[in-house]
């Protein structure tokens, strides 16, 4: 009898849970409230690059025709062991694409180079004359 019984129970919840909790629209995805709201909502990561604030793009959808025999000298080298301190790190580049695409067709093929008037040439900081030089900054005497 409690077989019975069990069984009953377990045919009535079967039954009247997703009656209850309307489980046919979650079987489908998506309830026709979600799917009014997400009709023609596009994000801007679909519509716009990334960095486009910075460098100005080149409006292409397409990637470039480049290979890596051609953008290897978009990479910055300089003398090492100059007096004059000159590094391969740049503060400011003129496109985001250096160089070190991986896969060269994207290289050349989202920013156009930005013209911008900051330098990258950093100059020495002159010596101390009183106090102690701590990082950037002096301390005082």
């Amino acid at each position: 009898m409690n077989k019975f019984v069990f069984l009953f129970i377990i045919i009535i919840l079967a039954i009247g849970l997703p009656l209850l909790f309307n489980f046919s629209n979650m079987l489908e995805g998506y309830s026709n409230h979600e799917l009014i709201q997400s009709i023609g909502i596009v994000p801007n990561s679909q519509t716009e690059v990334l960095v486009q604030d910075t460098y100005p793009p080149t409006g292409k959808n397409e990637t470039s025709n480049n290979n890596y025999n051609q953008i290897w000298w978009h990479y910055p080298t300089f003398k090492l062991g100059s007096y004059k301190q000159i590094t391969n790190n740049l503060k400011y580049y003129d496109n985001p694409d250096n160089g070190t695409c991986i896969r060269a067709d994207f290289c050349g093929a989202l920013y156009k180079n930005k013209k911008d008037s900051n330098t990258n040439i950093t100059l020495p900081l002159p010596p101390v004359r009183q106090g102690l030089r701590v990082g950037y900054f002096i301390s005082k005497p």
